[in-house]
């Protein structure tokens, strides 16, 4: 009896049950969350009113947490919810602001910032990479005047950059745990998986789908495929990460397959560079795992098993399903004209190396014989900003080097590159489209927690 007291009233074993209970019941709860995300998205695509009403609704949780949170890093999962949603908003005819994702995370950050009690560290170069885009913006102004035209040109060009140099602000200031990382991972996920139900049932419900040498709009849910194949191997990859580290098995499990669904659908799309980035950022993290031998074996294990499934299982259902058209696709090294693009970046660069030409002109002043958007974001900034611009660039790399030399283990440097080779990979083929570059980039600098190897435990 005694002892049974003893047991009952010992803080340490209270606390270890109602962390075991926690954890049983968190494979349920993300279970219900994604279940109701796949009839969100369905309402979503069903009614424009309802994906209107989401994305406001969501910016005002987000404000409000910002405005209200005692501890400035449950903002992170914010954003993280709203980098997932946005091409789910942009898919489902939203009735908000093309660059939404980007303004609303800003504006989040900025708000948690500006209610910080301690001074922020780290701050004069981020605060530098925002100012070195600014001056090019006269050059847009003189040559559209202050139009439609020109906020369009400056929007559409400078929102990802400076979205880019808030991120960097923001989370130099914090620091992430396992606990962190496991939940700012699922809110990401959750819209995530709205995309692919949007994508699945646009695939199976088609009568006739024509696999050829270009991306397949009715495979990616009737939208753009290069941002649908981006955040669909994003959520892949993102779950892998998190496979390799989870402590449960029904969190590996869950996670793993998932990430199947979201890789099979992002290959369905026909647009190469989701599999591309994936691809990269999973493979720089493995490297990083590799170096540590024993204590990274299952890790690696769990790697090598999700290869072997889609090289043996995957790719052969698909390539049988297009009739060869996969292959053909996917080993196809062309371009797509990105090389001419970039090479005439940065012929635009060499003839105005200052401040550049101004956001958005490099599309009318290249030699081509129409107005082509730019693709490679690098070469867009050098253009665009000329020598400010590659100071910017050189300010970002500098950041990422330094997050990764910073990070306290091989898990924490695993995570640096697969959140950084993302980004850059992302960035290189498809400029900064969406928000996901940016959160990228800022978990990617992030201070991680000294105090062990994380364990999630989701």
């Amino acid at each position: 009896m005694n002892s049974y007291r003893q047991r009952s009233l010992n803080p340490a074993i209270r606390n270890g049950a109602q962390m075991r209970t926690q954890v049983d019941v968190e494979p349920f709860k993300i279970i219900v969350l994604l279940l109701l995300h796949i009839g969100l998205a369905y309402l979503m695509r069903t009614l424009t009113i309802v994906a209107t009403v989401h994305g406001w609704a969501v910016l005002l949780v987000g404000v409000w947490i910002a405005l209200t949170a005692k501890d400035e890093r449950k903002v992170i999962p914010v954003v993280a919810y709203i980098t997932g949603a946005e091409v789910l908003w942009r898919m489902t005819d939203a009735g908000v602001l093309w660059e939404f994702g980007k303004y609303a995370t800003a504006a989040i950050m900025i708000i948690s910032l500006l209610r910080r009690k301690k001074g922020l560290k780290n701050a004069a170069l981020p605060i530098l990479f925002i100012l070195l885009f600014l001056p090019s913006i006269i050059l847009t102004i003189d040559a559209f005047g202050l139009t439609e035209m020109t906020r369009e040109l400056i929007s559409f060009n400078l929102s990802g950059p400076l979205a880019t140099g808030i991120y960097l602000l923001y989370f130099l200031q914090l620091e992430m745990d396992d606990q962190l990382v496991s939940k700012t991972v699922w809110n990401a996920v959750y819209p995530i998986i709205g995309i692919l139900f949007l994508a699945f049932y646009s695939t199976v419900t088609a009568t006739e789908i024509e696999f050829g040498s270009e991306s397949v709009f009715r495979t990616s849910g009737g939208y753009g495929p290069n941002q649908v194949s981006a955040v669909l191997g994003l959520g892949a990859l993102l779950l892998i990460m998190l496979s390799i580290q989870a402590g449960k098995r029904k969190g590996r499990l869950l996670g793993f397959f998932l990430a199947l669904g979201l890789i099979t659908q992002s290959f369905l799309t026909f647009s190469r560079g989701g599999i591309y980035n994936f691809v990269i950022a999973l493979g720089g993290a493995l490297l990083i795992l590799a170096l540590k031998g024993t204590r990274s074996f299952r890790g690696l294990m769990i790697v090598l098993i999700f290869a072997l499934i889609v090289m043996f299982v995957v790719i052969p259902q698909i390539e049988q399903l297009t009739g060869g058209a996969f292959s053909a696709r996917f080993t196809d090294m062309d371009l797509a004209s990105r090389e001419d693009l970039a090479l005439a970046d940065l012929n635009l660069f060499i003839k105005n190396p200052l401040i550049g030409i101004g956001p958005g002109m490099a599309s009318f002043q290249r030699s081509f014989s129409q107005i082509i958007a730019n693709h490679t974001e690098f070469t867009r900034i050098l253009a665009e900003h000329g020598s400010l611009g590659a100071l910017a660039l050189l300010i970002l790399v500098y950041y990422l080097i330094r997050a990764f030399f910073k990070a306290p283990g091989v898990f924490a440097k695993a995570w640096v590159v697969a959140f950084a080779f993302w980004a850059m990979v992302e960035m290189a083929h498809a400029a900064m489209r969406i928000v996901a570059i940016p959160l990228m980039l800022g978990l990617a600098v992030v201070t991680w927690k000294k105090d062990g190897e994380p364990s999630i435990n989701h």
